[in-house]
């Protein structure tokens, strides 16, 4: 479920400028040799002040952002004229994604789905599987247990690793939930729409290595079928 709190965020915060490096390796791995760039269609949900979207659109492609928030969107069509780049935006909450099926031959989510409950992503994660098209990727990058603020907050009731607040850590105030997965919660949740292809992790310290930030970057592929 979206919060209305990261307008707010999106309003005070400067973010936007750079494409996340777990997004550019995977967009690089999949498609660098592929010549008709503006044939293949991006989406990421959760999209925010436009940074990976920049890059989809420097490098050629059919890129589309969905987001929220209004002042993200906001925010990103301003950086994308100002780039002379093109992208297709929308405001929309992403658990009914406003797109036919079949659609897209990529979707990324970076540090978006963690924001939702284990309940609401099986039905975001739905949603992303049906705007796919056959055989079409995947990319997840969402915190993992452990990372700085884990154990200090409160607890979304009857789901293990889900915050309603934290009250100290990386997070901010106002994010809403915030959804904290073990190994065995990513096979659990995404094994439901997609094949898992790999998984692998990205840790970073702060606070001069007193504290840790983990991430799960999941990399996919369409499963067909789901119900």
């Amino acid at each position: 479920m979206w919060n209305s709190g990261w307008d707010k965020i999106f309003k005070e915060n400067e973010w936007g400028k750079y494409p996340d490096m777990s997004i550019v390796r995977f967009i690089s791995k999949k498609f660098y040799n592929k010549k008709k760039r503006k044939k293949i269609s991006i989406l990421e949900v959760g999209c925010g002040t436009g940074a990976n979207l920049s890059f989809f659109a420097k490098e050629g492609f059919n890129t589309y952002g969905v987001d929220g928030s209004k002042i993200a969107i906001k925010k990103a069509t301003r950086k994308l004229k100002k780039d002379n780049l093109k992208a297709n935006l929308i405001v929309s909450d992403i658990k009914k994604l406003p797109y036919r099926s079949g659609v897209f031959d990529c979707v990324v989510d970076c540090e978006c789905l963690y924001s939702n409950s284990f309940s609401e992503t099986i039905l975001i994660l739905k949603e992303i599987n049906r705007v796919l098209k056959k055989k079409g990727f995947f990319l997840s990058k969402t915190f993992a247990q452990g990372t700085y603020g884990d154990g200090n907050g409160i607890k979304l009731s009857n789901e293990k690793n889900t915050y309603v607040s934290i009250s100290k850590g990386a997070f901010r105030k106002g994010y809403g939930i915030i959804r904290i997965s073990t190994l065995k919660d990513i096979k659990n949740l995404y094994r439901k729409s997609f094949t898992i292809e790999n998984i692998e992790y990205v840790h970073r310290s702060i606070k001069g290595m007193k504290k840790v930030i983990k991430e799960w970057v999941i990399s996919m592929r369409k499963k067909n079928n789901v119900a």
